[in-house]
């Protein structure tokens, strides 16, 4: 996984900042709380997204900073001292806290494009490459094995052609 330069970590520190300052009762803006919103979505997609660049990390630490500014002007001195010593070392990615990545159950090779279908099938055993390959030349569909479960494989063309080569060769799914 990419590593965030820290900013995953001041967005830890800032969180638990707003909420802090929530439960004294201190008036957190809305703005302050949407910020911190935008900033977790920004920071989730870098990590997540292998073709995310640096520039979305940058507009990340751009709402952070202005949710920083918000929050330390609600904050008593030793509060405020605390949380800027954890924010310094937030910066310099001293602090051993995790960012809360929200795991999706969507699945990347599941796409679905116009006039075509996709599907997955679970296997008992392993099937060769060439195997997969033959079996795509034969039936004008994609057959190929899946690249997050190793006991799946990917199928995709016309709805059609599909349950035909699933018809065909369902004893293949079940051996």
């Amino acid at each position: 996984m990419k590593d965030a330069k820290g900013i995953d970590k001041q967005w830890v520190v800032l969180s638990e900042l707003a909420s802090k300052l929530i439960k004294e009762g201190k008036p957190v803006s809305n703005d302050a709380i949407s910020k911190i919103r935008i900033a977790k979505n920004i920071i989730h997609f870098y990590l997540m997204d292998e073709h995310a660049n640096f520039e979305s990390l940058r507009d990340a630490e751009k709402e952070l900073s202005q949710v920083q500014m918000m929050l330390f002007g609600l904050c008593d001195i030793d509060t405020a001292k605390e949380y800027l010593d954890k924010m310094g070392k937030a910066c310099r990615n001293e602090l051993d806290i995790e960012f809360p990545l929200d795991k999706s159950t969507f699945n990347v090779e599941i796409k679905r494009r116009k006039g075509a279908e996709t599907i997955r099938v679970k296997l008992n055993r392993e099937l060769h490459s060439e195997i997969l390959g033959e079996l795509s030349e034969w039936y004008g569909i994609i057959f190929e094995n899946s690249k997050e479960d190793a006991d799946k494989i990917i199928i995709e063309g016309k709805k059609e052609l599909i349950t035909k080569a699933l018809k065909d060769f369902s004893i293949i799914w079940s051996v």
